[in-house]
């Protein structure tokens, strides 16, 4: 199953629990769904700062 890609900390929970399902070492299915947070995040702040409504290169991820 995929990872939620969420912002949240109700996520990284699930997530983790999904990794270790697949087979991968706590540590590191920690390191991933904290990784997955991490990027939500990033990617929640950008389209707040963002002026332009989501057209330019920052809002798409390029």
């Amino acid at each position: 199953m995929p990872l939620k890609k969420s912002a949240s900390k109700k996520a990284v929970g699930p997530n983790i629990a999904r990794e270790e399902a697949a087979g991968k070492p706590r540590k590191q299915a920690i390191a991933i769904a904290l990784d997955v947070q991490r990027r939500a995040k990033a990617k929640a702040r950008a389209r707040k700062r963002c002026k332009c409504g989501g057209g330019c290169e920052s809002c798409r991820g390029e």
